[in-house]
């Protein structure tokens, strides 16, 4: 392994977040008072939420701990429920992006993202939003149907999340192997 190709790499997404916190920054300077102020409150709700995704995985650590004191359905109901967590945030998130009319309204670490304003971040934000309804249905689901022990229902969303993972592998590694051949 290149030790010169790692540095590298991590300075152009280091470089790419710092430019799309440019971006947003030049953007909202654009904008009125009254949006920059929905922004900061957006901002903070988004923290709450980030707090519930936290509390949640808490919970469901502290029951997968007291393993032996609980109803064993409590504990895959609670992991469930933390799935499900996500789509608070990511509701939140969408809303924002669509009030701010500017795609993504914040800045985290992770994967490289464009910077889109107007109707693309309307969408954008509408995807997201949707994205979590479905999430949170997906996982809700799931739980109620692991604390009902309903087999009749469990076996088909089994069968989804299989597949669905399937999916998910395939295209992470067509992306891997894109991404290394485009270097």
């Amino acid at each position: 392994m290149n030790p010169t190709a790692i540095v590298h790499k991590l300075g152009t997404k280091n470089e790419a977040r710092e430019q799309l916190k440019l971006q947003l920054a030049h953007y909202l300077a654009q904008q009125t008072e009254s949006t920059r102020s929905l922004h900061k409150w957006m901002k903070h709700l988004e923290m709450a939420s980030l707090g519930v995704i936290a509390v949640a995985f808490l919970v469901a650590l502290a029951i997968s701990i007291a393993w032996k004191s609980v109803n064993p359905l409590t504990i895959p109901v609670a992991w469930f429920v933390f799935a499900a967590s996500t789509s608070l945030n990511m509701a939140i998130v969408g809303l924002h992006a669509m009030s701010l009319r500017a795609f993504p309204p914040a800045v985290l670490p992770g994967k490289k993202q464009k910077f889109v304003t107007g109707h693309a971040a309307v969408w954008a934000g509408l995807g997201t939003i949707g994205l979590g309804l479905v999430t949170g249905a997906f996982w809700g689901f799931f739980a109620y149907a692991v604390g009902t022990f309903n087999l009749a229902l469990i076996a088909p969303l089994a069968n989804i999340l299989g597949i669905l993972m399937g999916i998910a592998i395939i295209f992470q590694l067509i992306h891997t192997t894109y991404e290394k051949i485009s270097n």
